[in-house]
């Protein structure tokens, strides 16, 4: 059964969970209930072939001009089936992406009554892992920024899960503690993207059925992997699991760390020769709001991913990375003004068979942007973004294995 049907079981569920509830069909179906945006973009892009073409590009724009464009469009409906129960389903539109219409994020959401000794939640359907510090916008939206980091663009292209999720949250004092713990299948293949085209940024999101390109891959790796990735899959029926604590100060600080382990076998594979991976991650997260109008966000993460069987029988597996990546991120509040700029820091070592298929790369980005509101339902944003990297194996598509890029976009957002 694919994964656009498993899935349309989870949106079934939460409609069908609003039968039997006390509220009446106005507090499910309400206006405000439902939420969405559009972005219209103009942009303009130096450097290589972008990866979204095919190419080995970190961003979404490849090089040369585009005209106003229709970059992301989404629905989001919250229905509140009673004072515990609510649900999230969103349908997503990204011309650039296969399908353009998708199912984004689709759960049921549990939030029991205060106790004295704290408060439990949990979700279960498709969603997001809770590591993006910058995504808290409609539909899983960066509301500031154009691109986000290399860190939570990989999350939003290739870290989806289908699971279950339970939080328990208690204050201690002035201060506020959390712990989350979950069980997912359905993100075998989390980590292709990452071996094969490294790190980007962008804001590209996977939904239930989506396909994304990879780039020229060596002689070796070519036919023993597809030409796209598809992130919501599940090859091995194991279970992955990641557990995350938080801990939020009076003082504005937050910090937060988050484990991640898809539990892939390596070696299980469908007919699209989608691999299941073997991907770990730790995450680090600090928030800290000085003031109202002052936040300062920085995220570093460190893992692995690996698939395959080992060489010729006995020796090192088909791929073994290491990846690294961190960002630092000041936003100012300037009247009804919001500048945000970030640095971006990111690399891949490859552990295994360089001198066949070289999978290693470094590099880093600067990325500024401005975003002024124009009405209620109206935002303009600019962005200049620069990404400098160094990656051998772009030498497969003909292209030199050091490149920059940048990248300057506005954007018209709007949302209700």
């Amino acid at each position: 059964m694919s994964a656009r049907v498993h899935l349309a079981v989870v949106t079934a569920l939460l409609l069908t969970c609003a039968a039997p509830t006390a509220l009446a069909q106005s507090a499910i179906f309400a206006p405000e209930n439902f939420h969405g945006l559009a972005d219209l973009r103009l942009g303009i892009a130096d450097g290589e072939k972008g990866w979204l073409d095919g190419g080995f590009g970190k961003t979404s724009r490849s090089g040369g001009r585009d005209g106003v464009s229709l970059s992301e469009a989404a629905l989001e409906w919250k229905p509140r089936f009673s004072f515990a129960l609510s649900g999230v389903a969103t349908v997503e539109y990204q011309p650039k992406t296969d399908p353009t219409f998708d199912l984004g994020e689709a759960y049921l959401k549990f939030r029991a009554p205060p106790q004295p000794w704290g408060r439990v939640s949990a979700r279960a359907g498709l969603f997001y892992p809770p590591v993006s510090m910058e995504h808290d916008g409609v539909a899983w939206t960066n509301p500031d920024m154009l691109s986000s980091s290399a860190i939570n663009s990989w999350i939003g292209e290739e870290v989806k899960v289908a699971g279950l999720e339970v939080t328990l949250t208690r204050p201690l004092g002035a201060h506020e503690v959390s712990a989350t713990g979950a069980v997912f299948g359905w993100n075998d293949t989390s980590g292709t993207l990452l071996a094969f085209r490294g790190w980007a940024l962008g804001g590209i999101k996977t939904g239930a059925d989506t396909s994304l390109p990879l780039p020229p891959r060596s002689a070796f790796m070519t036919p023993r992997q597809g030409d796209e990735d598809y992130p919501v899959r599940e090859l091995d029926h194991r279970a992955g699991a990641y557990g995350r604590v938080e801990w939020r100060m009076p003082s504005g600080v937050s910090l937060n760390a988050l484990y991640y382990d898809n539990g892939g076998n390596l070696v299980a594979v469908d007919k699209d020769v989608q691999w299941a991976w073997r991907t770990r991650f730790l995450n680090l997260g600090l928030r800290w709001e000085p003031d109202d109008r002052t936040k300062i966000l920085a995220q570093a993460m460190t893992g692995e991913t690996k698939f395959g069987f080992p060489y010729q029988g006995n020796g090192p597996l088909w791929v073994d990375v290491d990846f690294h990546a961190a960002y630092l991120l000041a936003q100012r509040r300037v009247g009804d003004n919001t500048l945000s700029g970030r640095i971006d820091g990111f690399s891949v070592d490859d552990k295994t068979l360089k001198a066949i298929d070289n999978n290693a790369e470094h590099g880093w980005a600067a990325t500024i942007a401005w975003r002024r509101p124009l009405t209620a339902h109206a935002d303009l944003m600019l962005e200049g973004l620069h990404v400098d990297s160094n990656r051998p194996s772009r030498a497969y598509g003909g292209v030199a294995p050091k490149q920059s890029q940048n990248v300057l976009q506005a954007a018209l957002r709007l949302a209700f």
